[in-house]
């Protein structure tokens, strides 16, 4: 197949449309739908990653009020918001990589158990979860009292919750309100929608393929928690084009999305150059890895994706990332990478809402 060519200002105006950088969305539920999930390892960000797209309010409503959000262990076994009607796609992707997982003695020896003992406190928890909130400690109980085998009691308890997460992954288990657990299913009051493993990961790749392309396979794997070889299947089976950005091949987007991204003008001023003001974890910086590398200028990496997998809040400007910020009370303190126009400043300020300081 003939790939479709474009450049990389393309692909970065692209982005900023499909992420809805350029134009608002007041519906919290559908920005986590058109971002494959919003990032909530920071309950903070988790917000603010919805109020740059146009919803300032309405997650905590979302989630514990309408229950149409859902806070769970998702792709690269990380805290996401995910849509509650498509909770059942994601377990049946989720678990899916779930079933190639091996657990090596070192694995055993970090996390204290076997990984026929994690298969038991995972059945566990779909067991002794109900629509009812529990405490960790709580949780930690019910399945000691399940197994009959308190001595999984401390490993249960870490606060990383390496444990909890195939129970997660299989939809048995998420959040619920101040730091409890809940069983999906019933605290939403329906089972989860069934899909098959083949169906759910195609689903997936196409809904990442939506937000983030044109991105590789190695970009796919990476989002996801994946190998290369699974990425790599998925995307041979699924309706995809190839793409050179730059005369760089390796790139897909879907097929439908093809004649639209080659239609995004290469030159001129577009609404998807900025400048934006991106939260910590925003989903532009943070995926595909192939856009990143393109992105922060050689030498700056450390300061926007630092240790312990924090993103930093930044500045972006022509697809780019132009500098990180800091926020307190109501001025943004804006560390520029290189001196930035007076018009882009200005822009800044104007889309800020609040006194900007360039350091």
């Amino acid at each position: 197949m003939t790939p479709l060519r474009v450049t990389w200002r393309q692909v970065t105006r692209w982005r900023a449309e499909r992420q809805l950088l350029t134009r608002g969305e007041p519906d919290p539920v559908e920005v986590a739908r058109r971002l494959t999930g919003i990032h909530a390892q920071v309950a903070s960000s988790s917000v603010a990653i919805a109020a740059v797209r146009g919803s300032p309010d309405g997650v905590g409503a979302a989630l514990w009020s309408r229950r149409a959000l859902v806070r769970t262990w998702a792709m690269r076994g990380t805290l996401h918001l995910l849509p509650a009607d498509e909770l059942g796609l994601w377990a049946a992707a989720l678990t899916d990589r779930e079933s190639r997982r091996r657990f090596p003695p070192s694995w055993e020896r970090e996390h204290g158990v076997s990984g026929e003992t994690l298969h038991a406190i995972t059945a566990a928890i779909g067991r002794v979860l109900d629509a009812v909130p529990v405490t960790r400690a709580g949780l930690v109980e019910r399945v000691c009292a399940d197994l009959g085998r308190p001595e999984v009691a401390g490993p249960l308890a870490t606060s990383w919750g390496a444990l909890l997460k195939p129970a997660a992954a299989r939809g048995l288990l998420c959040s619920g309100p101040d730091g409890t657990f809940v069983s999906p299913a019933g605290w939403l009051g329906r089972p989860l929608d069934g899909w098959a493993a083949d169906e759910a990961n195609r689903a997936v790749l196409l809904r990442f393929l939506a937000a983030n392309g044109p991105a590789t396979p190695a970009d796919v794997a990476r989002w996801w928690g994946e190998q290369p070889a699974p990425a790599k299947r998925w995307i041979n089976a699924a309706p995809v084009v190839p793409v050179e950005i730059d005369d760089e091949a390796g790139f897909v987007v879907r097929a439908e999305d093809a004649d639209a991204l080659a239609a995004v003008p290469a030159a001129g001023d577009h609404p998807g150059d900025g400048p934006f003001l991106l939260p910590g974890f925003d989903p532009w910086v943070i995926a595909p890895l192939s856009h990143r590398r393109r992105a922060i200028p050689e030498g700056r990496e450390s300061e926007v994706s630092r240790t312990a997998g924090w993103i930093s809040p930044v500045l972006v400007v022509d697809g780019r990332v132009a500098g990180v910020r800091e926020r307190s009370a109501d001025t943004i303190t804006v560390r520029a990478f290189t001196r930035l126009p007076a018009a882009v400043r200005k822009a800044v300020a104007t889309r800020a809402g609040a006194d900007v300081v360039w350091a």
